[in-house]
C-alpha cells in the first residue's frame, strides 16, 4: 500500500496527463493572463503609494498595452508549443518560454516610465532594475529550455517578438533622462530599421542576401545590454556615460552597417576566408593593450599617494579598486569583468574630479578589451567561452556530434 502511494503520481500532474494539450495549454495561458494582470495593477499600487496616483495611472498606459500584445501573441501560437524536430504538441510551456514572458513583462513595466519625469528617491532605481532582470532573463531562457529538452518552435516566435524591445525602451530612457545623447536614439532603433529594410527590398523585388555569422555580433549586442543597465542606474553622471554610450552605440551601429552591405549585396560573404590579420588582432592587440594599462596606471601611482591626502577613503577605495582590475588585466584573470571594475572605477572617479585625456584613452582600452578579449598569455578567460557558444549549448566536435 505505501510502495503503491510513493509511485504514484500527484493528483494534479495526473489531472494534466488527461487534459488534451491544447487545453492544458490554454488553461496556463488563462493563469499567465491572471499573473500579468496581477503584475500591473501591483505596479500601479506601489506607484500610486510612493509617487502619485495620476503617475501611476499614467504608468498603466504602456505596460497595458504591451501585455495584451504578449497575451495575443502567446495564444495565437500556442499551436506552435512543440518541439522543432517534432509535431507533437507539448502539454505546457516549459520554463524557457515562461521565463520569456516574463522578460516580456519586465519589459512593459520599464516602458511604462517613458511617459512619466525622472523618478526620485527610491523608485530612481526601479527602470535599472526592471532591465538587468529582464537582461538576465534573456540570458537564461535558452540555456533553460535546452536543459529541460523544451526548445521549441513557441520559443522562437516569442524571442523574436521580444528581442530589441528591451534595447529599444531602455535606450529611450536614458536618452530621456540625459544619460545619453540623442543620436543614441539609432542604437535602439537599429534593429528595427534593418528589419524594416529588408522588408522593402523584398517588397520592391530587390534581392537580399544573409549576412555572415559574426561572434561580434553577440558581442556588441550583450556589450550594449550591459551598459544600458549600468545607465539607466543613478551612479554614473555625464559626461563619463555620454562618453561610455559613444564608445559601445557606434561599434553596434557600424556592425548593423557592415551586415547592411552584406545584405545589399555591395559586400559578398566567403565564410571560408580568413584573414592572418584578424587572428593578429585577437591575439596580439590585447597584450599590447594590457602593457599599456598597466605602464599608464604606475606612472599614476605617485598622483595617487599625493592626492590621498585630500580625500584618504574615497582614493583609497578607488584605487583599490583600480590596482585590483589593472593586475587581473596585466595577467589576463578575468579579462572582461576587469575592464568593468575599471570602467566602474573611472566613472565613479569623476565625481570627484574632471575626467583627463588620459583617463579617456584608459577608457578607451577598456573598452577595446571587452571587444575583442586579451588576447595571448592570459592565465584565465573563461569570458571567452560565452563570447563564442549560448550558455549551456552543447559543443560540437569535429565529426559534426553534438556532445
Amino acid at each position: 500500500m505505501a510502495l503503491d502511494l510513493i509511485d504514484r503520481p500527484p493528483k494534479t500532474q495526473i489531472m494534466r496527463l488527461n487534459k488534451p494539450p491544447m487545453q492544458a495549454l490554454r488553461t496556463e495561458w488563462a493563469l499567465i493572463a491572471a499573473l500579468s494582470l496581477s503584475f500591473l495593477v501591483s505596479g500601479f499600487v506601489v506607484l500610486s503609494v510612493a509617487w502619485q496616483p495620476d503617475l501611476a495611472l499614467r504608468w498603466l498606459i504602456l505596460p497595458s498595452l504591451v501585455v495584451a500584445y504578449l497575451l495575443c501573441v502567446l495564444w495565437k501560437n500556442l499551436g506552435a508549443n512543440h518541439r522543432e524536430s517534432e509535431t507533437e504538441l507539448l502539454p505546457d510551456l516549459g520554463w524557457g518560454n515562461r521565463l520569456t514572458l516574463l522578460r516580456g513583462l519586465l519589459v512593459a513595466g520599464m516602458l511604462g516610465f517613458l511617459l512619466l519625469p525622472r523618478p526620485e528617491g527610491w523608485l530612481i532605481w526601479v527602470p535599472g532594475v526592471l532591465y538587468i532582470l529582464s537582461d538576465a532573463t534573456d540570458f537564461f531562457d535558452g540555456f533553460i529550455a535546452r536543459l529541460t529538452n523544451h526548445t521549441t518552435a513557441l520559443g522562437k516566435i516569442l524571442e523574436m517578438s521580444f528581442d530589441g524591445l528591451g534595447v529599444l525602451a531602455a535606450s529611450l530612457l536614458v536618452v530621456l533622462y540625459g544619460q545619453a545623447p540623442t543620436w543614441y536614439l539609432l542604437v535602439g532603433f537599429a534593429r528595427y530599421l534593418f528589419l524594416a529594410g529588408e522588408w522593402l527590398r523584398r517588397r520592391l523585388g530587390r534581392p537580399t542576401y544573409p549576412a555572415p555569422p559574426s561572434l561580434y555580433r553577440r558581442v556588441f549586442a550583450a556589450l550594449q545590454m550591459g551598459f544600458l543597465a549600468v545607465a539607466l542606474l543613478p551612479l554614473i553622471p555625464p559626461p563619463g556615460i555620454h562618453i561610455a554610450a559613444t564608445l559601445f552605440g557606434l561599434p553596434l551601429l557600424a556592425g548593423f552597417g557592415r551586415d547592411w552591405l552584406y545584405v545589399t549585396g555591395v559586400l559578398r560573404c566567403n565564410t571560408e576566408h580568413k584573414t592572418g590579420f584578424q587572428a593578429w588582432v585577437v591575439q596580439w592587440l590585447p597584450v599590447g593593450l594590457r602593457i599599456t594599462i598597466l605602464a599608464v596606471n604606475l606612472s599614476f601611482l605617485g598622483v595617487w599617494f599625493t592626492a590621498i591626502q585630500a580625500n584618504p577613503l574615497a582614493l583609497v577605495l578607488f584605487g583599490l579598486l583600480g590596482v585590483l582590475s589593472v593586475l587581473m588585466l596585466a595577467l589576463g584573470i578575468l579579462p572582461r569583468v576587469a575592464s568593468v571594475m575599471a570602467l566602474v572605477g573611472l566613472g565613479l572617479a569623476q565625481l570627484l574630479a574632471p575626467l583627463t585625456p588620459m583617463q579617456i584613452g584608459l577608457g578607451v582600452t577598456y573598452i577595446l578589451i571587452l571587444y575583442v578579449g586579451s588576447g595571448a598569455f592570459s592565465l584565465w578567460a573563461p569570458e571567452d567561452y560565452l563570447v563564442q557558444h549560448a550558455i549551456g549549448q552543447r559543443q560540437v566536435r569535429s565529426t559534426g556530434q553534438q556532445t
